[in-house]
């Protein structure tokens, strides 16, 4: 080939080159990186612990007269009628009481015993009260209450009482995450079996809360004994016939009487409330 079109080629090659080379555009600049302000992480403020206040009951009362912090009884109320604000005078200041028409439950005499029952629909009924039992107002609790439960079957969950805000916390009732028994109690950390339960059939039970565990009764017999419980701040009030406002568990059954003590009793103060509510509701205890 003649050495000028060889060179006159290179040439045109070159120049192409450095076109193509002007023609592709830079890559932008990265962004610069958006300035994040130094946060500090705040705690909610701790719960502070006001204890729940107590009674002493008058001299000659049927169940030991300190430490009282609630006691209700169905035949206080008027058969017939819905439950508005359910109180007893032997504890004054102490009420329950539904926060809307719906959530009242009935009335109903000569229903256990030809004494009368407040009677919770499972729908809607439920009684909030002003004690608190979280560890924070009442580090021990001794819950004593008679009823009967119109189904024996989970789901739904159903709870007797609660104050749970979503932590296994203080409650009692129907659930079915404990194998072989559907009447259960919180512990705080899971949910703990404490007996079988029967519907239309009455019982008494007893839930005694220590600082770290729980041990409950069933018609005078020993169920749970010292187990292990780890609760956290719960709600601040105790609610009858549910577990509170966080979840819906109604209770579907009848509720005659409810004694809570902002202490742990004694094996004798225990058998003196449970053989007093056994022979007012014509119920047998049984004892080793």
């Amino acid at each position: 080939m003649n050495r000028k079109l060889i060179v006159a080629a290179f040439c045109l090659a070159a120049a192409f080159a450095c076109k193509k080379k002007e023609e592709t555009p830079a890559p932008a600049p990265a962004p610069a990186a958006t300035p994040v302000a130094a946060t500090t992480e705040t705690q909610p403020p701790a719960k502070s612990a006001t204890p729940q206040a107590t009674v002493t009951l008058a001299a000659g009362a049927p169940i030991p007269g300190s430490g009282v912090a609630l006691w209700l009884q169905a035949d206080d109320a008027k058969p017939g009628e819905k439950v508005v604000s359910w109180t007893n005078p032997q504890v004054a200041g102490v009420t329950a009481t539904a926060a809307a028409a719906e959530e009242q439950p009935m009335v109903v005499a000569n229903a256990l015993n030809g004494h009368s029952v407040v009677r919770f629909d499972g729908e809607q009924n439920m009684l909030m009260t002003n004690i608190d039992i979280s560890p924070a107002g009442m580090p021990e609790a001794t819950i004593f209450a008679v009823f009967v439960s119109r189904t024996e079957g989970t789901p739904p969950l159903r709870k007797l009482y609660g104050d749970d805000n979503g932590s296994y916390d203080r409650a009692a009732g129907l659930d079915n995450r404990a194998e072989g028994k559907n009447y259960t109690l919180f512990t705080g950390k899971d949910v703990a079996g404490d007996f079988r339960l029967e519907k239309e059939k009455p019982y008494l039970t007893t839930d005694q809360f220590a600082a770290k565990d729980v041990s409950t009764w069933v018609n005078g017999h020993a169920t749970l004994t010292k187990v292990e419980t780890d609760y956290g701040e719960a709600l601040p009030n105790m609610y009858i016939g549910g577990t509170g406002t966080s979840y819906h568990e109604l209770w579907q059954g009848d509720i005659a009487e409810m004694i809570v003590y902002g202490r742990v009793l004694s094996d004798q103060e225990r058998t003196q409330v449970e053989d007093y509510l056994a022979k007012k509701y014509g119920m047998a205890v049984t004892r080793p």
